[in-house]
């Protein structure tokens, strides 16, 4: 196996969620179990809490290499996007557009009934999100969004330039609407509750990389030095999940970056415009996703880099540039952490949801809808092996269907070319008169 997914420096929201930390430990002796999971995110979470539901009796085992929030899951910008018409890939057809919609709008049901349940402070808020454009090209993008909302009947505010000014604080975005249909949480926060409330019945190691699996149910796991035996295998890795030989050629894995600011001063606060809380998606996809939290804090995410993270000063430097370019009037130094984070693609958006051999099972292709998508992804793998139908099970399952990726090099050439094609079309529209 190749060299598990590790990180330069730690995830920004977990250095802040120090109230509710878990304190995770690495195995420590051989196990034997029916039930093994391999990843604590999202999409691993959720399966061995409906693992446990389903089979009390039983003891379910989960790994991870990473502490606890500090995989992918404990990294992403916090939206829980459920109505994504103002995401979800232009041509794709109806009911694959209806599926995605109820499979995050079932993620989100789910999320909230255990936020509920178990009082887990995540900074859950129905706060909604703006969807912006900084170029006249995402002008003409933002527009085909406003078109596909009317056309689904979805209700959404325009701004006009003052109101960006005085509810974002910036004069740097072309146009922007708002959006009802989207939740803000602290990610890592969240990763933290949902581990803390597992039923007793799972048992959770971190820092316990897996390095080899070998057999054939029962597959014999090396973690951490120990030895697993598990009859029943589910890969819940998703950007990893190369690395167990699986998926190559349906998935690719890009580097995301964030910063996020020391507390902020009240003036600094009023800064970045008149609500204490809310989020940024961007139109175009080079630009920027930003969130001011409670206002305290300040987030902006952007960059990516294919398969490998880039140089931690390089990343810092990208990130302040955005940052004064929306707020020249903020210090350089406003970001107190700055880290990266793998996302899994695919190139039509589907995920990975599979049966890879007998009682493996893999899941991956977050498609960055991670938190809502990937947990429902998660109860439904163990639907699927415990036979618990459901009609979203079942266009799951006739509807995951990611397309081939050729390799290396025509992959980073691909990735190459679609950068080249999105900053030429921005370029373009930048030139063109007004």
């Amino acid at each position: 196996m190749a060299k598990h997914c590790s990180y330069a420096s730690p995830s920004g929201w977990n250095a802040i969620a120090s109230n509710c930390r878990v304190q995770g430990a690495p195995l420590q002796t051989d196990l034997k179990t029916r039930y093994l999971i391999v990843g604590a995110g999202y999409a691993g979470l959720a399966a061995a809490r409906r693992l446990a539901e389903l089979y009390p009796d039983e003891t379910i085992v989960v790994v991870d290499a990473l502490a606890p929030a500090e995989n992918s899951s404990g990294r992403n910008s916090g939206f829980m996007i459920d109505l994504p018409y103002a995401k979800i890939v232009a041509n794709a057809s109806q009911e694959k557009s209806a599926w995605q919609t109820k499979l995050l709008q079932a993620g989100k049901a789910l999320l909230e009934d255990i936020v509920q349940k178990h009082n887990i402070t995540c900074g859950w808020g129905e706060t909604g999100h703006y969807k912006a454009a900084t170029t006249h090209f995402g002008v003409g993008e933002l527009r085909a969004v406003e078109r596909t909302l009317e056309q689904n009947r979805v209700p959404f505010r325009r701004l006009s330039a003052g109101q960006i000014r005085d509810e974002l604080g910036s004069s740097h975005y072309k146009q922007a609407i708002w959006l009802k249909y989207c939740t803000l949480v602290q990610p890592a926060e969240l990763v933290n509750g949902l581990i803390a409330s597992l039923p007793a019945n799972v048992n959770v190691f971190f820092d316990t990389p897996v390095t080899a699996v070998t057999g054939d149910s029962p597959y014999l796991v090396t973690a951490g030095g120990h030895q697993i035996t598990a009859e029943h295998l589910l890969l819940c890795v998703n950007t990893a999940m190369p690395c167990f030989g699986h998926a190559k050629y349906k998935q690719l894995t890009l580097y995301t970056y964030a910063g996020l600011s020391r507390e902020l001063s009240q003036s600094e606060s009023e800064a970045f415009g008149s609500a204490a809380e809310w989020g940024i998606t961007p139109v175009e996809r080079l630009e920027a996703t930003s969130r001011k939290l409670g206002g305290k804090r300040f987030m902006l995410r952007a960059g990516f880099s294919y398969k490998r993270e880039l140089p931690a000063e390089k990343v810092r430097k990208m990130l302040v540039d955005m940052l004064l370019a929306r707020y020249p009037q903020m210090s350089a130094d406003l970001f107190e952490h700055v880290w990266g984070g793998a996302v899994s693609l695919t190139r039509n958006g589907d995920p990975v949801f599979e049966r890879l051999g007998d009682k493996l099972y893999g899941l991956s292709g977050c498609n960055a809808s991670g938190i809502l998508k990937m947990t429902m992804l998660g109860k439904l793998l163990v639907d699927s092996i415990a036979g618990v139908p459901s009609a979203l099970l079942k266009q799951t399952q006739e509807l995951s269907r990611p397309n081939f990726i050729p390799p290396d090099p025509i992959r980073r050439i691909a990735v190459d070319l679609s950068i080249r094609k999105i900053q030429h079309q921005i370029n373009q529209s930048e030139r063109a008169p007004s």
